[in-house]
């Protein structure tokens, strides 16, 4: 049994979400595929520390939908054929990030989807809804078929969790300890949603296993 394991990974959050993934993949008896989706155009290429003029500009355009190149590292692993594929979204705003729409509106991601039973994790601050419905729906509209979405949040509240984002985004260190004297949740995905993932990925991986032997 074979699963493709997609992620974007900007400040290495989905990365290590999805290595964690993998190494539960392998765990259940599935060959595991770790694949990282970039932008291709080297001036798109987004790092740290970023300024307020680009971070506006791909928010916004994951507001709009936009869409850019997109390559694969390894670069022909969505070519071959998966019994599964799971699938990380981060979410720009409220939007699945560039990077990931680029990639569900392409004919690549028709050919990879067809058929196959597909889970998502969104990987996100706080807004995770909207990124799950769209990405459902594009995912759908490729031909594969969610099993199941969940959201792998960041900690803190609402506001704690901006501020550190923002000030970590904008940032080489890793972020403030404190704004105005109140203290601020680490950057990252928090310990809970790590441990999460593991079951998850079993609940997802065990459905399309059955599904597969029965078709076989």
């Amino acid at each position: 049994m074979r699963c493709l394991i997609l992620y974007y990974s900007m400040t290495g959050q989905a990365e290590k979400a999805a290595t964690q993934a993998a190494r539960a993949a392998v765990e259940a008896g599935w060959d595991a595929t770790l694949c990282r989706i970039g932008m291709s155009d080297p001036a798109d290429a987004l790092a740290r520390p970023m300024n307020i003029a680009a971070s506006k500009k791909w928010t916004q355009g994951a507001q709009k939908g936009i869409m850019v190149p997109i390559a694969f590292d390894p670069p022909d692993a969505p070519d071959a054929r998966y019994d599964a594929v799971l699938l990380f979204s981060n979410t720009w705003g409220d939007n699945p990030s560039v990077p990931i729409r680029s990639f569900l509106e392409s004919d690549q991601a028709k050919a990879l989807f067809a058929g196959t039973p597909v889970g998502v994790y969104i990987v996100c601050r706080r807004l995770w809804q909207n990124n799950l419905r769209i990405v459902r729906e594009l995912v759908e509209q490729a031909g594969g078929h969610v099993l199941a979405g969940e959201a792998f949040m960041h900690p803190g509240g609402q506001w704690g969790s901006l501020i550190q984002t923002i000030t970590y985004l904008y940032r080489t260190d890793s972020g403030r300890t404190h704004f105005l004297g109140f203290p601020l949740p680490r950057y990252g995905l928090s310990d809970e949603a790590m441990a999460r993932i593991p079951g998850f990925t079993g609940a997802l991986l065990a459905p399309a296993a059955t599904n597969q032997e029965g078709k076989a």
